[in-house]
């Protein structure tokens, strides 16, 4: 994976949409439309929608943690996955201490009466641990088309999740052979999707999830995302 995963400017990035694109100054020049900001805390509002039961949640892929506080707020359990080390730092820091600062901005998770804090590690998603344990409810947000090996990620999911467990997809559909081999893309991505997963999920809903992500305060990446959400037979 890229280096630029590592980097402050991309750290920046990932914390004002994590954590600050509700704020009036996310994009402070232009009106934004309803339904586009706050994607962290909307992801996870719609796997908990879906979900059935809430001992343990996964977020795979989570970089800075938002959805993985806001899954905290009904989980008992809340696990969040990155490759990105910098990544990791930064959600460990603000799920111990309750902020991280970088240069003037302080960020931290939305308040409230959380059920549990939620843990943070590095890894693969292409290569889980063999003791991960098991989840009701995994997310993986704009992850698919970043990963070298999406069918190895999906293999491992039935391993880590029971009967009526409930996944969540969310993907800008945006494959790169930067990221992935082109001989791996799913595509088309839902029917990718259902040809891994249809013979041991159902997919229960199918929906378009837009999003605003900021280069700067004038510059701004408007992207709909295909979301489906799974449920374990």
């Amino acid at each position: 994976m890229s280096n630029s995963y590592e980097s402050e400017t991309l750290l920046r990035q990932y914390l004002d949409f994590h954590y600050r694109s509700q704020d009036a100054d996310y994009l402070p020049h232009h009106p934004l439309p309803a339904g586009v900001l706050g994607y962290p805390e909307r992801c996870a509002a719609k796997l908990i929608e879906h979900s059935k039961h809430f001992g343990s949640a996964l977020d795979l892929g989570c970089a800075v943690g938002g959805s993985s506080f806001a899954l905290a707020n009904v989980f008992d359990q809340v696990l969040g996955i990155d490759f990105s080390a910098s990544f990791i730092r930064t959600a460990s820091q603000l799920a111990t201490s309750g902020e991280f600062r970088l240069s003037e901005k302080t960020y931290a998770p939305p308040s409230g009466n959380r059920k549990c804090t939620p843990k943070f590690q590095t890894g693969d998603a292409c290569n889980l641990p063999e003791d991960l344990g098991v989840f009701d409810a995994v997310l993986m947000a704009n992850l698919l088309c970043r990963l070298p090996d999406p069918a190895a990620c999906l293999s491992q999911l039935k391993k880590i999740t029971r009967p009526d467990s409930v996944l969540l997809f969310t993907t800008p559909c945006s494959w790169d052979e930067a990221f992935t081999p082109r001989e791996k893309w799913l595509w088309p991505t839902l029917e990718g999707l259902h040809e891994h997963l249809d013979g041991w999920c159902e997919c229960i809903e199918v929906l378009e999830m837009p999003f605003v992500l900021k280069d700067h305060e004038r510059r701004a990446q408007f992207t709909v995302a295909q979301a489906s959400i799974w449920k374990v037979r």
